[in-house]
């Protein structure tokens, strides 16, 4: 108890290990900033991306939901999104949360759509080159 008791005390004096104690606390203090920091720009940055993809939604959008139903918006509104989804003979309407959207499609012909389609095709040469 002692020991606990010298830890907390504002000695100037080294502690038996050699080390000052406000080295201790400096220390201390740096990790809990560190932790701190590693926990809430990663937390930070997700919720700008979020916030940016969901601007992106449009009716006609092509998205996939957190359970994994693709279909394209047909409605909209504050806290609701109305998914078609199915066959063209035989569509689905259905309503989720805003917050189920997991992604957004690019739309066809857009330069994201032209990328994703380039990164895709290289990465099909890749593998005819590898075999």
């Amino acid at each position: 108890m002692l020991k606990l008791l010298a830890f907390f005390a504002d000695e100037t004096t080294d502690q038996p290990g050699g080390i000052p104690s406000w080295v201790t606390w400096v220390i201390l203090g740096v990790m809990i900033v560190g932790m701190v920091l590693l926990m809430i720009l990663p937390q930070r940055k997700q919720k700008k991306r979020q916030e940016e993809m969901m601007s992106k939604l449009a009716v006609g959008s092509i998205v996939t939901t957190i359970g994994g139903i693709v279909g394209e918006v047909v409605q909209m509104d504050d806290k609701h999104i109305w998914l078609a989804t199915g066959t063209e003979g035989n569509t689905t309407t259905m309503q989720f949360l805003r917050q189920a959207i997991h992604s957004i499609a690019p739309a066809p012909g857009s330069p994201e759509a032209q990328a994703e389609e380039q990164a895709q095709k290289e990465k099909e040469n890749e593998v005819d080159e590898i075999k």
